[in-house]
């Protein structure tokens, strides 16, 4: 029998790997090849156009959504969430959405930024700790003290159910003063935290918005004519307090010299930062953190993320 050529192959290999449903060594094995010769075959294949697909229903409309957003803002992924009819419900669905998109993120020997957020406070109970990789290190990322009245620190949360050592910073998260922030900066603990800020890989924040009602106003930190003033100065929203614009452009923090957190330059330095936002009153926040290039994941919700998109 004579030899195929090396088109007649590329339809052989084509045909046993998507008609018949064979493996690339099972193919390999049949035509007398390298595993390493299928693949091109195969690649050759789809490229030359000998093997072309057709899908035939529309693509989600939620995927399409993330696509479009993605695109508009140079993100890296966007998960979107069903919106439901309750708001409380619609939150719970982004956190599970985002628990998940932050487990895809890790893996072993990962070190793991996080802050207190009210929104993340909701994903704890979606993680799944039997899949966790070996090795993670949760690295908080400011003063986890922020009020007499705050849940317990969403760090040592997510660290109990990853089964993760946790580098912590027990301190609050705004002193009273300048030299106060100072003096704390130069406790060893404090300073051997903050050192390993450096080697976060991936981080997960809430993205806040400027309002009277906002998480910074409950916990006291920030009055109402705190936040009435930064939004005479532009600000939208912050991450991990560090306010910004609606075209993501930094406002300075009125406290900054006060506080205990990672720099915004720190914050711009991680790999992989996911945002995590939902609600209408979130929409010029989370379109504002997304300008900056802060951001590099975002999971949201449809209708915020039309919104957002419409900005």
């Amino acid at each position: 029998m004579a030899e195929n050529t090396q088109d007649e192959l590329i339809v052989i290999a084509a045909w046993l790997y998507y008609v018949e449903r064979m493996t690339h060594e099972e193919i390999a094995e049949q035509l007398h090849m390298s595993r390493v010769s299928i693949t091109r075959l195969l690649q050759r294949a789809r490229a030359e156009g000998v093997v072309q697909f057709t899908i035939t229903r529309p693509l989600p409309k939620q995927y399409r959504l993330g696509n479009r957003i993605k695109e508009k803002y140079n993100l890296s992924s966007v998960t979107i969430a069903k919106t439901m009819s309750d708001p409380n419900e619609t939150i719970k669905e982004v956190c599970r959405y985002a628990a998940f998109e932050m487990m895809k993120h890790l893996k072993p020997n990962c070190r793991l930024g996080v802050a207190f957020s009210s929104t993340l406070s909701n994903m704890i109970e979606f993680l799944d700790g039997k899949s966790a990789p070996s090795n993670i290190v949760i690295q908080e990322l400011a003063g986890t003290y922020l009020s007499p009245n705050a849940p317990y620190g969403i760090s040592w949360r997510i660290a109990e159910k990853l089964n993760a050592k946790i580098i912590s910073l027990p301190v609050p998260v705004v002193v009273q003063s300048e030299s106060v922030r100072n003096a704390m900066m130069e406790e060893p603990s404090i300073k051997e935290a903050f050192q390993g800020i450096s080697n976060v890989d991936v981080c997960i924040v809430g993205l806040g918005y400027i309002g009277p009602d906002s998480t910074l106003v409950r916990t006291g930190h920030f009055t109402p004519e705190m936040m009435n003033e930064l939004k005479r100065k532009g600000a939208v929203g912050d991450i991990l307090l560090h306010f910004y614009d609606r075209d993501g452009n930094y406002v300075e923090n009125p406290i900054k010299d006060r506080m205990i957190i990672l720099d915004y330059d720190d914050l711009k330095r991680i790999p992989n930062v996911i945002g995590v936002a939902t609600g209408p009153e979130k929409i010029v926040a989370i379109h504002g953190a997304l300008k900056s290039g802060t951001v590099h994941h975002l999971v949201t919700d449809m209708e915020t993320a039309q919104s957002v998109l419409e900005e």
